[in-house]
């Protein structure tokens, strides 16, 4: 499997991304980023709800990017097998033309590609698969805790963030739409990153990527 792109670049960029939305604070992440005029890119899930359809046709029109995070982000059940996967990957393909409007080629695996649940096998053969026709995954290179129990506190969030930079030039960095305390510490971050010479941007197929190792 690939491993981070190569990327030549004296620009520094950090490009923030949120799983698992839409959910509770979608919305007040987007506030924060209209606020401070930035994009981010959005890895969502199959929320049907009538909010959450809202929700991902005003990422759209925002500006910010969506990716496919599969619909169920159910990981026991879809790494079991590369069809399983498929089957759930291609359902929320269905979702996102259906409100949208447009196909996104980016996804992120639930749990990112070298999780714990999933057999390196069968991801690695879903990875082929999905290239093959044009799908490119990101993983992330700065992880920002807020999923982790116990769920961290804003502070700690920030701390996790900016510890974890260090001289890096090129920043994927990972929350979650559900994590009130990233809400709370994505301003402070935004003025910091901002501090040391960050310009943010959204993911693409021509952007930056990291893959994890394995």
């Amino acid at each position: 499997m690939a491993r981070t792109r190569k990327f030549v670049s004296l620009v520094k960029t950090a490009y923030l991304t949120f799983d698992d939305g839409p959910a509770s604070y979608t919305n007040r992440v987007i506030q924060v980023l209209d606020r401070f005029k930035i994009k981010a890119t959005f890895f969502v899930i199959g929320n049907e709800s009538n909010v959450g359809l809202k929700l991902i046709r005003k990422i759209v029109s925002k500006g910010h990017a969506i990716g496919n995070h599969t619909y169920s982000h159910q990981m026991n059940r879809m790494y079991k097998s590369k069809a399983n996967f498929l089957k759930d990957f291609y359902r929320m393909q269905r979702l996102l033309r259906k409100v949208t409007g447009k196909e996104t080629k980016m996804y992120r695996f639930p749990g990112g590609s070298n999780n714990m649940l999933g057999n390196k096998k069968v991801i690695s053969s879903i990875a082929k698969v999905l290239a093959k026709k044009g799908y490119v995954y990101f993983d992330w290179n700065i992880d920002s805790m807020d999923s982790r129990k116990p769920f961290p506190t804003s502070r700690q969030i920030i701390r996790n963030v900016l510890e974890e930079i260090g001289s890096s030039h090129q920043i994927i960095i990972l929350f979650h739409d559900f994590s009130r305390n990233s809400v709370k510490a994505l301003p402070i971050l935004i003025h910091e990153l901002r501090k040391r010479g960050y310009r943010f941007d959204v993911l693409s197929k021509s952007s930056y990527n990291y893959q994890m190792p394995h």
